[in-house]
């Protein structure tokens, strides 16, 4: 149900539905602290390509994962919003948390990851 690949130190996680909803948000939630708790990843950015229809619940799942990975140091960006689920971002005032883009070069760019 999601993908993981990477690009340099960003994880680009991705979703195989068009309807991210409090059915899977439980489990997203919990796919997104794996990769920060366990696989220590820092830099996320997140594809909803193909997603037409997102809940609060879902939402609530985002940005919890945003708050963890802040939390150590790092970022979380979205790309790719449909023209269905980009006006609930605007509504809920997520466009004001959340970096996001139209295409994944752009917000791939626009991480600032520290040379270790």
């Amino acid at each position: 149900m999601f993908q993981v690949s990477q690009v340099n130190k960003i994880q680009v996680v991705s979703f195989d539905g068009k309807r991210a909803t409090a059915d899977i948000a439980h489990e997203f939630r919990d796919f997104l602290f794996e990769l920060i708790d366990n696989q220590k990843v820092k830099y996320v950015l997140l594809d909803l390509t193909g997603v037409v229809f997102i809940d609060s619940f879902f939402l609530g799942a985002i940005v919890s994962g945003l708050k963890k990975i802040r939390a150590f140091g790092g970022d979380m960006k979205i790309y790719n919003l449909s023209k269905s689920v980009l006006p609930v971002f605007k509504l809920m005032h997520l466009n004001e948390v959340f970096e996001i883009f139209n295409q994944k070069e752009e917000a791939i760019g626009a991480f600032t990851i520290p040379n270790d």
